[in-house]
């Protein structure tokens, strides 16, 4: 049975949701149909802009702009600040409604999801007919709009939902993707971002098409791992599958931040990630819990966010054993691009490890981790780490 896959994207979803919670404390105005923004403080002239009215992008005000950039194209734009709780609360609320309808349910991103229809056709019937009536009832429920992206695979269902906003349904299935997205940009592409681009564009590559038939093993000398993935996406494949248990739900301790500048200075970006590995291990060893998994993600200046995650065999919870894996990670997700954000997390935990012995193991493991315990109740004691094992990175 080939698969049917949905993409849920909330139209200007910050913009969206500020815009009701306005009109319900009785501003006069809905800022959808205005020139209007959302940024992080109106009262800084180089604040950044996070989200835009469709009124507002039509006359080139788009993220990340400025608000200087903006007010320079349009002086009286309305300027919101951006409500962090009420966003998370609308994304809850839509993501409940959705799971109580759908059993295979991904949630992407706070204003994102994806959804396997491919059992729920013989229910709910033709994809596209309903994609229409869930948007509407969507709509008619929380008061915004939604885009709903159609494919046979997670890729090209996300791709679709990026087609003609607002308040659209679009297909892209693998019979339409040479029709539909060959003749495009290149930067047309997900995840092909500026910096993969001027290297393509450096080797001939300025369509989807050129990608799609170019020598994949050159592409992968070229851009390593980001070009074998760009060459699959080009050609619209992507055998991801919908992780119902991703997201919010998943047992997590995780930690983001945004940089001060964007850089791509490797060591800036390893400091950070060796915090937040302390940070992790510090919890995980006072919760008595080992993880399984960890993640890794980077968000460029354009704002497009990746991540690359490993389940691993043995759980694990010691700071150096984090950081090396987050290591490993963030080397084979980085593509050169400058980073804004880096975040790291842990999840699959549990109370116990079962820890797989091989030739290459520490048979003294358990020892291990008596000693890790006692330096850990020593600095709770004392209030600060001031006791280290001698193999402390710094």
């Amino acid at each position: 049975m080939e698969r049917i896959i949905l993409h849920i994207d909330v139209n200007s979803a910050f913009l969206s949701w500020s815009a009701i919670k306005l009109l319900r404390e009785g501003y006069s105005k809905d800022i959808r149909n205005e020139i209007s923004v959302i940024a992080g403080d109106p009262s800084k002239r180089h604040g950044v802009i996070v989200a835009a009215s469709i009124p507002a992008k039509r006359i080139g005000i788009k993220p990340p702009t400025t608000l200087f950039e903006a007010r320079k194209i349009y002086k009286d734009i309305i300027v919101v600040k951006p409500e962090k709780e009420f966003y998370s609360f609308c994304s809850k609320k839509l993501i409940q409604f959705l799971k109580s309808i759908f059993p295979k349910l991904e949630q992407y991103s706070i204003d994102e999801c994806f959804i396997d229809y491919t059992e729920m056709k013989s229910i709910y019937g033709d994809e596209v007919k309903y994609a229409y009536k869930l948007k509407d009832d969507i709509y008619q429920k929380f008061g915004f709009t939604v885009n709903i992206g159609i494919g046979n695979n997670k890729l090209c269902a996300k791709m679709a939902s990026d087609f003609e906003k607002p308040n659209k349904v679009h297909t892209l299935y693998s019979f339409e993707f040479k029709e539909k997205m060959w003749d495009k940009d290149i930067s047309e592409l997900f995840m092909a971002g500026k910096s993969a681009c001027n290297k393509l564009h450096e080797i001939g590559i300025h369509t989807i098409r050129d990608l799609a038939t170019f020598d994949e093993k050159i592409l992968i000398r070229k851009l390593k791992s980001q070009g074998k993935l760009l060459y699959e996406y080009a050609n619209g494949i992507d055998d991801s599958v919908v992780d119902s248990i991703g997201y919010n739900e998943r047992k997590s301790i995780g930690f983001s931040r945004t940089l001060d500048n964007s850089t791509d200075n490797k060591n800036i970006i390893y400091n950070q990630l060796h915090k937040f590995s302390q940070d992790i291990a510090k919890i995980l060893r006072n919760k008595k819990l080992f993880a399984y998994t960890l993640v890794v993600k980077i968000r460029n200046d354009e704002f497009k966010t990746s991540n690359h995650q490993e389940k691993y065999l043995n759980g694990f919870y010691k700071e150096e054993d984090i950081y090396i894996k987050a290591r490993n990670l963030f080397n084979k997700l980085w593509n050169g691009e400058k980073v804004r954000l880096i975040g790291l997390s842990a999840s699959d935990l549990e109370n116990s490890n079962i820890y797989q012995i091989s030739l290459f193991d520490n048979e003294d493991n358990e020892k291990d981790l008596k000693i890790d315990d006692l330096i850990n109740n020593l600095n709770n004691k004392l209030g600060k780490e001031l006791i280290y094992k001698g193999n402390k990175l710094h």
